[in-house]
């Protein structure tokens, strides 16, 4: 610890879990409002122990012992944080499994975790019970009742209990809970698995309190701020937040998936002043006609990527911005403070406590002069406050953790200045005419067109050893624009060998419904279709017509 200030001993030791927080507030305010679900239910401090108590008794009545993994298929919303804080309270995990996963995915999320109990919300069941034939571990299934607590349940899938059935002893329960230590696993999440399958990341209670003491500029949230929990139960955003909203004194909405048409309506319900939102979102929010015309109460609000709009929106809506570069790894080692000057910066190192290292390095993790991309390699002096790896997966945590450094995978440059700019994921560099291309620029040129709402660009295989660039764009609603009008558009202000050779447009992209990170492994993995259009062929792969001739 000889690297730490004076005073960074004294932050890491007044800093608690989430489930010490909660056992501390419920015995000092416990009628104190603390949790809100936009369908209207809520709990108190006080409430919220005790229903953290009861599914204690519950998982402990299953059986769940210390160290046990307990997969869960669920919403998130009041249930679901309890039944996480519970589980961290006797010694067992969480590991979140994504409710949009289907069949194969499914099976993989489940089984790559190997739990012997799966928690499910009554409509998920039937897709829980389209795989029951390839579940390895699972010998219990335990089924929230929904809104037919009577209605018994019938499945072939193993050791069903429904939860109203269930019979447990609460007292005997709180003997058995502790309030988790900093090294301890406060939950496991899995990857995007945007360019690959997806991986579990084992996440320190430590890492947890990294990321919300780093997200925000913390020193200026309040014990009246009221935050907003948008994401699914599937990233650990649903967790990270209503810890925020704990270690600030404040209180917290949820609402179990982002919604565009609701949610200035709940801001204004609901009197939120805390949000976090993707650049895209932002800029779909400015665009709606519900958007409300003056100030509202949303006076702080993270954005990761900017995007173009966020000036914009912050002068219109009276919010002050900040962002950050991170991911389920990580633990915020580089924030920006309120407004960043330009919507390219993920901001600049994080400076005190816990220490962050940040390097920009080549593939041999030598480091690079400003200015030039390379990955983004990450550690820090204080133990837990970072991913401690993946689970069941000793080679790939082994290959992003060499040389003592965590490698993020992720392509960033420095400016002299300090500040960080993003540049793209390593697997999404397209190699073209003897450059490397970043699929960010090639898509941020894209954007500047305004009947082009959306897009990706991904590599396909060219006739050299190289790549080609295909474009997947997503038009506005009145726009008729062709590719080999867009095609003309980006040849007049983009550098040749950034021209996409492909285009296909199409009505949405394939996203992460957490972050909404396009999925550009399925993009890759679809490639060349009938309704691609080559810019050398001037044809769709589909068509027999030509468009009008287009300069190569």
């Amino acid at each position: 610890m000889s690297s730490l200030s004076a005073g960074w001993e004294q932050v890491l030791r007044s800093q608690e879990s989430m489930p010490a927080i909660v056992s501390r507030m419920a015995q000092l305010d416990p009628d104190r409002p603390f949790v809100k679900s936009v369908t209207a239910r809520s709990m108190t401090w006080g409430q919220l122990r005790s229903s953290v108590d009861l599914w204690a008794a519950r998982f402990l009545a299953l059986g769940i012992q210390k160290g046990d993994i307990v997969a869960t298929l669920v919403d998130s919303d009041l249930e679901s944080l309890a039944a996480w804080l519970a589980l961290a309270s006797i010694e067992a995990i969480d590991c979140a499994t994504n409710a949009e996963f289907r069949g194969r995915m499914l099976a993989y999320a489940i089984n790559n975790c190997r739990p012997s109990l799966v928690v499910v919300a009554r409509h998920y069941l039937p897709c829980l019970e389209a795989v029951a034939g390839d579940l390895q571990s699972v010998k219990q299934v335990l089924v929230l009742d929904g809104d037919s607590a009577a209605t018994e349940v019938e499945s072939r899938l193993p050791g069903l209990t429904q939860l109203h059935a269930l019979q447990c002893d609460i007292t005997a329960a709180r003997r058995r809970m502790v309030e988790p230590g900093w090294h301890d696993i406060a939950c496991i999440t899995y990857t995007s698995g945007t360019t690959g399958p997806s991986k579990a990341v084992l996440l320190p209670w430590g890492q947890l309190n990294a990321i919300n003491l780093g997200t925000f500029p913390f020193e200026d949230l309040r014990a009246s701020d009221i935050l907003y929990c948008t994401t699914s139960h599937a990233h650990f955003g649903s967790k990270a937040i209503p810890y925020l909203a704990a270690m600030v004194g404040g209180q917290v909405v949820i609402r179990s998936r982002f919604a565009l048409n609701s949610f200035w309506q709940d801001v204004s319900r609901f009197g939120i002043t805390t949000g976090m939102l993707v650049g895209t979102m932002a800029e779909m929010l400015a665009r709606s006609p519900d958007s409300p015309a003056a100030d509202t109460s949303l006076k702080n609000l993270f954005m990761a990527p900017l995007g173009s709009a966020y000036r914009q929106f912050s002068e219109r809506f009276g919010t002050r911005i900040c962002t950050i570069y991170n991911s389920t790894e990580g633990g915020v080692a580089i924030c920006s403070s309120w407004n960043p000057p330009n919507e390219r910066t993920v901001g600049r190192l994080r400076q005190g406590y816990p220490g962050f290292e940040v390097r920009i390095v080549d593939e041999h993790d030598f480091e690079v002069p400003d200015g030039t991309p390379g990955e983004c390699i990450v550690r820090a002096a204080v133990p837990w406050v970072m991913n401690a790896g993946y689970l069941h997966n000793a080679e790939a945590t082994a290959t992003a953790w060499r040389n003592g450094w965590f490698h993020t995978g992720d392509a960033l440059a420095r400016t002299k200045d300090g500040d960080y700019i993003f540049v793209d994921r390593l697997k999404d560099v397209i190699r073209r005419r003897g450059e490397n291309i970043s699929s960010y620029e090639v898509e941020t040129d894209v954007l500047l067109n305004r009947e082009i709402i959306e897009c990706a660009a991904v590599a396909v295989a060219a006739d050299s050893a190289e790549d080609e660039i295909l474009l997947f764009a997503v038009k506005s609603a009145a726009s008729s624009i062709s590719p080999q009008s867009l095609c003309a558009d980006l040849e007049s202000r983009m550098a040749r060998f950034m021209v996409p050779r492909y285009i296909e447009f199409v009505e949405n992209l394939p996203k992460t419904q957490a972050t909404q990170r396009v999925l550009k492994a399925e993009l890759r993995q679809r490639g060349i279709g009938p309704l691609t259009w080559d810019r050398r062929t001037q044809a769709c792969a589909g068509k027999t017509e030509s468009w009008p001739s287009s300069k190569e």
